[in-house]
């Protein structure tokens, strides 16, 4: 079901970014344009608010909101809304895989609203349910320290 790739996290094989290039590829694509830098630099200092919107981000950026999504469009073929709700559902991978949060205390991490957003922006990213890939993660945790026992004399 899962497979490694060239993202940080375990993504299932029906995950939609196994095909798509990294977050970091996509930000190195985007370096020739100061504006999108300052949107990334906004995304990044405020995904976490559930109220940031196209307008927000294109006011940080120094343009129209049109003109940002023709930016983004051009350099990461993808819109505002599309790159924030994906940078958020990645920022989720890391938390699953960071310690033992519940599913509510991730999305409201994340700058999701509710659990409907954001069970339908995981499963549109990832192709499984935010449960379905907490117990992914679980399950590898616990075969990881299966196969590491500890010695008696640690």
């Amino acid at each position: 079901m899962e497979r490694e790739s060239t993202h940080a996290h375990l993504l299932p094989h029906c995950s939609v970014l196994v095909s798509l290039p990294s977050l970091v590829e996509v930000r190195e694509r985007s370096v020739y344009s100061r504006r999108l830098e300052r949107l990334w630099m906004f995304i990044e200092e405020h995904y976490s608010n559930p109220d940031i919107h196209l307008k927000d981000a294109a006011r940080h950026s120094g343009v129209s909101p049109d003109h940002l999504n023709l930016l983004l469009h051009s350099f990461a073929g993808t819109t505002f809304h599309g790159l924030l709700s994906r940078y958020r559902v990645e920022k989720c991978l890391g938390l699953f895989h960071e310690k033992n949060y519940t599913l509510t205390e991730i999305y409201s991490r994340c700058g999701f609203s509710n659990p409907t957003t954001f069970n339908r922006q995981f499963k549109k990213w990832m192709g499984c349910m935010p449960r379905e890939y907490k117990r992914l993660v679980r399950s590898r945790r616990r075969s990881a320290e299966q196969k590491s026992p500890t010695s008696i004399l640690e």
